[in-house]
């Protein structure tokens, strides 16, 4: 975990939707030996999120939560080999959204829908 408890909330949330939807593993923060700058990357089975962010900086939840869920969406799906998470109806990759104040996951599928609250998977 970090100092920062918005990011922290947010990597939560996501191992929550991995849980729920059957992906193993451990979802975390670690700071790469070839990062110069000492960002915090999302961590998916050694593999690091190509994007860093600042623990000591200030993070709106909703957009903190919108960009975690992406970034361990890349690494979960560069690490496994497989689209994460996918939509029980159309099994199509999912894509995290702000919406309407919310973070969602949003399949494009029949002219798009969304398919649960990030961190609320059932």
């Amino acid at each position: 975990m970090t100092i920062n408890k918005v990011l922290d909330n947010a990597v939560l949330a996501v191992q929550h939707d991995m849980h729920a939807t059957g992906v193993p593993g451990r979802l975390g923060f670690g700071t790469p030996e070839w990062d110069d700058h000492g960002y915090l990357r999302v961590e998916y089975k050694g593999q690091y999120s190509s994007l860093g962010l600042r623990a000591d900086e200030e993070h709106d939840p909703v957009a903190a939560l919108v960009l975690i869920a992406d970034l361990a969406q890349a690494v979960i799906t560069e690490q496994d080999w497989q689209a994460w998470p996918a939509c029980p109806t159309h099994s199509l990759g999912l894509h995290p959204k702000q919406a309407n104040g919310a973070a969602l996951w949003t399949c494009k599928g029949a002219g798009g829908h969304t398919v649960a609250a990030i961190g609320e998977w059932e």
